[in-house]
């Protein structure tokens, strides 16, 4: 099976006004959504290796910050941008 794999170094996430039971259960399974979004973006190939510097990423503003779920969801979007961006750029 092919394998595709971003390297991020580190990612500093800081929250305001979330549980932090709700803030982790958020981030289970970020790397695999945002690898789901760019497959089905077509951004990426199947087993293609990138490797990414820093990425400024905007403020995200939740309606729901008790749903797990829907932070997660959010996070991946931004991160799929950015990480698109900087793809399609080079």
């Amino acid at each position: 099976m092919d394998k595709n794999e971003i390297s991020i170094n580190r990612i500093d996430l800081r929250s305001r006004g979330i549980p932090p039971e709700i803030a982790r259960s958020a981030v289970e399974g970020l790397g695999q959504e945002v690898m789901q979004n760019l497959v089905q973006q077509g951004v990426v190939n199947p087993g293609q290796m990138i490797q990414l510097g820093d990425l400024n990423l905007e403020t995200l503003s939740l309606r729901k910050v008790g749903d797990a779920r829907e932070i997660r969801r959010e996070i991946a979007r931004v991160l799929t941008k950015a990480i698109a961006a900087r793809i399609l750029r080079k």
